[in-house]
């Protein structure tokens, strides 16, 4: 028995009454053959190709030469792999992941989000060590695995992504002491709370304007304005307007507000209703009793000049 490489060169011989080894120079001092195998110690990248082993049966067995062709694959082993994500990623924006290895033949990269395998779709594409998102949405935050492999090893590198975002429209609150019935916010005289929240990462700044003019809010850049007020004049359109310092992101929420110099609650209210229905109730019970004595006394009238 036989073997040879694909290059031709017989590597070594194997008979019932010895080996040898052909010294090719590649394989020198590597190599060592028995009945059934070829073994090469050390295996090097380009010991990979087609190995060949060749059978020639004694004449007494009466059977015929044959041989068999094997493929020899040899691998490098992955090492230095690295995950890359950028460090300000935006919503609706392009977002681009890469994953390099310094070593490794043969090397394929599966992409994980939070444990779970990455499935490519209309925003996202996979392409070797490179994975794109377009558009990034918020929820594409998290834990992102990078797995360099091949027949033979294996390394992974792990990142976090943040997805920065917003500001959305703000939610414009009023937080009054009274809430008038009938219509106005507040009191002159009273202080009125105006709250704007928005979501956004990182969260968002926030600015104020009285009919397009700025108001200071007191804190800077607080979503809070509180105003003492003290005329009617201060009535207007309140605009607060949210900004994200990373986003580059603006949005803007306004509110008529309302301030009056005649303002009942709902129990005012409902005091007047219940006075008036008191005060009405006994003019009603008066007139009925002013009618019950005028007859009465009509009626002692006529019994008199009858008698």
């Amino acid at each position: 028995m036989s073997w040879a490489y694909q290059t031709g060169d017989t590597l070594a011989l194997w008979t019932q009454s010895g080996t040898s080894d052909n010294s090719v120079p590649q394989f020198r001092g590597r190599l060592s053959i028995s009945a059934t195998q070829l073994q090469i110690g050390a295996a090097q990248l380009n010991d990979a190709g087609f190995y060949t082993v060749e059978v020639v049966p004694t004449s007494s067995t009466g059977l015929v030469k044959n041989s068999q062709s094997v493929e020899l694959k040899v691998f490098d082993p992955v090492a230095g792999v690295s995950l890359t994500v950028p460090s300000a990623a935006v919503e609706q924006k392009n977002v681009s992941l890469s994953c390099t290895w310094t070593g490794g033949t043969e090397v394929t990269a599966q992409w994980k989000k939070d444990s779970t395998a990455i499935t490519p779709d209309s925003r996202i594409t996979i392409s070797g060590g490179f994975l794109v998102i377009n558009p990034a949405r918020r929820d594409d935050a998290g834990e992102y695995s990078c797995t360099a492999s091949n027949n033979v090893s294996a390394q992974t590198s792990t990142k976090s992504l943040t997805v920065y975002y917003g500001p959305d429209t703000p939610v414009l609150t009023v937080d009054s002491p009274k809430q008038c019935v009938g219509g106005g916010d507040v009191l002159v005289g009273q202080v009125v709370r105006l709250t704007c929240t928005s979501s956004s990462l990182p969260p968002a700044t926030f600015s104020w304007e009285s009919d397009g003019q700025p108001v200071s809010s007191g804190a800077q850049d607080s979503g809070v304005l509180s105003l003492q007020t003290f005329s009617t004049n201060e009535s207007g359109r309140y605009a607060c307007t949210a900004t994200n310092s990373v986003t580059r992101g603006t949005s803007t929420q306004s509110y008529n507000l309302a301030v009056v110099d005649v303002c009942f609650d709902g129990g005012e209210v409902a005091g007047i209703v219940i006075g008036a229905f008191l005060g009405l109730l006994i003019i009603v019970l008066l007139i009925l009793f002013l009618v019950v004595f005028v007859r009465r006394r009509r009626g002692k009238s006529v019994v008199k000049q009858a008698s």
